[in-house]
């Protein structure tokens, strides 16, 4: 309890009143970004930065995917580090029949996506190839409580509907102080929940692109957990906190093997995964 109040007084004392493109127009086909206010706020370390809050930093414009603080933004495309880095000022409306990368940002209804993977023709929606960036908005951390099925099926229980499963939420929560290690094993939660979802068929477009991305994120889960382990050599790793059950990590298991049956192995293929994960050997206070 004590560590909820003082997150909370955090939150409430601390927050960068940065533009939130949350609080834009909703009405609007596109979103320029510089029309909108063409100096956006300077990153500052000491903030606390909540989903939508748009920064500059190294000239580069970057938008907040959910509650981070003290976490460099860099010129990258995984957002575990609580950042996606805006290569084009302008968020166009989704469209059907384009194909988007992981990694891009549109804008549906009054609603703001990222693309988990390549897709086309996939509206975008929760629990689907594209993450609402307000999925992982926690401005306060109100934790769902226990349910009698949390552990019960692959899928478990998201009481809050913020598309991540509640008891791995509460986990993170409860054992974790550092906010570093918050914003990562939240962020880490879309790719893991990916595992599950091509077990249960979700995903029917799956081929050699996204099999190749996936793989790629797994990989560099990993690798960030390594550099975080520097500064805190007990942090476990999200994929072991998330596939919890026997019916979770054999899932996790078959799916894996799964994506490995579209890719023809390549030595130097692995290589390409950890290089986004230096930021986070800095401990953050």
């Amino acid at each position: 309890m004590t560590k909820l109040i003082i997150i909370a007084w955090l939150l409430f004392c601390s927050h960068a009143y940065a533009t939130n493109i949350f609080q834009l127009n909703s009405k609007s086909k596109n979103t320029d970004l510089t029309d909108i206010q063409p100096n956006h706020p300077q990153w500052n370390a000491s903030s606390i930065y909540v989903a939508g809050d748009l920064v500059t930093h190294n000239n580069s414009l970057f938008i907040a995917a959910f509650w981070v603080k003290g976490i460099e933004p860099i010129e990258n495309q995984p957002h575990w580090d609580g950042w996606i880095w805006v290569q084009n000022t302008v968020i166009e409306k989704w469209q059907a029949n384009k194909v988007y990368q992981g990694g891009n940002l549109v804008k549906h209804g009054a609603d703001y996506y990222l693309a988990r993977y390549w897709n086309e023709n996939n509206e975008p929606a929760p629990h689907s190839s594209w993450q609402k960036i307000k999925d992982l908005f926690y401005q306060t951390p109100d934790l769902p409580p226990e349910h009698p099925d949390d552990y019960k099926t692959l899928d478990g229980v998201d009481q809050n509907d913020n598309g991540i499963r509640d008891d791995y939420e509460r986990y993170v929560y409860e054992k974790f102080d550092s906010p570093q290690l918050i914003t990562f094993s939240l962020g880490a939660a879309s790719t893991l929940q990916l595992i599950i979802d091509i077990e249960q068929g979700r995903i029917p477009n799956l081929d050699t692109e996204i099999g190749k991305q996936i793989i790629l994120d797994m990989l560099n889960i990993s690798y960030c957990v390594q550099y975080l382990q520097n500064s805190h050599p007990h942090f476990r790793e999200p994929e072991v906190l998330y596939f919890n059950t026997i019916d979770r990590a054999y899932a996790n298991r078959k799916s894996q093997n799964k994506i490995s049956d579209y890719i023809a192995w390549d030595d130097g293929f692995h290589r390409s995964a950890d290089q986004d994960c230096n930021i986070l050997k800095k401990d953050i206070k």
